[in-house]
Order: C-alpha cells, then sequence, then structure tokens
C-alpha cells in the first residue's frame, strides 16, 4: 500500500478511536495542528495526512468554522507540493473556497467559543489571513485579506487573545504592507508587534526585517 494512503488510513482510524473513547475536539484540533505546522514548515510527507485531519474535524464539527478554515489552509498547501500545474491550481482554489466558507459561518459566538484560549473567530481570520498572503499573487487575494485583517483588529475579541496571537496577526499586517510597499505601515505594525510581544519568535523575524529596512 503506498505510504501516504497508508497513513491517511491510520489517521482516520485514530481518530475514530478517540472520537468514540471521548477526546476533546481540542485534543484532535492540537494533534492535526501539530502536522499541519509540520506541513507548513515544508514537510511534505505529512501535507496530505494534515488535510484528512481537519476534514475530520470540519466533518464532525460542522459548526466550527475554525476546522474547516484549517481544511482550506491543507489544501493549499497540498497546491503548494503539487507538481503538476492543474493540481496546483484546483487543490489552491478549493482550500480558497473553504475559507472563504469559514469566514462565512463566523458568528458573534465565535468571539467568546475559544479553542486553546484563542477566541475561535480571531484564529479563523488569522488562519485566511496568513493563507491569503501566501498564495500566489495570481490568485488576488490580497485585498480580501486586507478586508480580513481589518475585521480582525476591530473585533473586541482581538485584544481578548493571547499576545503571541495578536502578534502573528501584525506580522501577517506587516507582509500585506510590505507587498504593498507601504514602508510606514510595514514598520509601525512590526514595532507593534516587538512591543506586545517582544521575546516570541516572531519578534526575531520583526527585528530582522526592521534592520533590513534601516
Amino acid at each position: 500500500m503506498n505510504l501516504k494512503y497508508f497513513l491517511i488510513s491510520i489517521i482516520i482510524l485514530f481518530s475514530n478511536i478517540c472520537l468514540a473513547g471521548g477526546a476533546t475536539s481540542e485534543t484532535l484540533f492540537a494533534r492535526a495542528n501539530n502536522l499541519f505546522e509540520r506541513s507548513l514548515a515544508g514537510d511534505e510527507s505529512v501535507t496530505t495526512v494534515a488535510l484528512q485531519s481537519f476534514n475530520i474535524l470540519s466533518m464532525t464539527y460542522r459548526d466550527n468554522p475554525l476546522f474547516l478554515a484549517y481544511k482550506g489552509s491543507s489544501y493549499t498547501l497540498l497546491g503548494r507540493d503539487s507538481w503538476m500545474p492543474w493540481n496546483k491550481l484546483e487543490y489552491t482554489e478549493k482550500g480558497l473556497a473553504f475559507i472563504d466558507k469559514s469566514l462565512e459561518m463566523i458568528e458573534p459566538r465565535h468571539d467568546q467559543e475559544t479553542m486553546r484560549t484563542v477566541p475561535i473567530s480571531v484564529e479563523t481570520r488569522l488562519v485566511a489571513i496568513s493563507t491569503f498572503v501566501a498564495v500566489p499573487e495570481s490568485f488576488d487575494y490580497l485585498k480580501k485579506a486586507k478586508i480580513v485583517l481589518a475585521d480582525v483588529l476591530q473585533s473586541p475579541a482581538f485584544t481578548a487573545s493571547p499576545t503571541i496571537v495578536q502578534a502573528q496577526v501584525y506580522l501577517e499586517a506587516a507582509k500585506i504592507a510590505r507587498s504593498e510597499k507601504d514602508s510606514n505601515s510595514e514598520i509601525q505594525y512590526l514595532q507593534t508587534l516587538l512591543k506586545i510581544s517582544p521575546k516570541s519568535k516572531f519578534a526575531k523575524i520583526a527585528s530582522k526585517r526592521l534592520q533590513e529596512l534601516k
């Protein structure tokens, strides 16, 4: 059996066992997110497994937009990893469509409901922004990224979020400003990031970029 599909079978079986055994959505999310982060860092061997994990979560918890957003972002990573141009296009478009749908699902209650202490509305929008910024410019999603960024920065749930999450949002905001060659806004976002989260992994990225801008 192909290793990829063997891993998919294992994750499906494992998730079903977890659900039957009463594992919480947060426990399953943590496992899926670990796979996603590995894929995001470049480990192509787990991309399909991460996608399948979030597919299971999004089908099991249909009212949670966060799982659907991660499913969509996983599809764009599958597009990144694909060799054939038509596969890259198909997977990326499918992923962006799922993320668009997840944003439409956000309700006021998602400002209060949390996943790992982070408001679901905030992390869903963060996943959307980071994915929209990362996909090739040809998909023309930078404008949507700016709209979602404005939504999250204006949300009371944002200021209630952990500082590490706020820092990541400001880093994505700086990337948007950089894409638009708006150095003043980029500097402002990076400085805000350093102010609220000076010792985070994102602070190192911000400091390096500020040095480049000087």
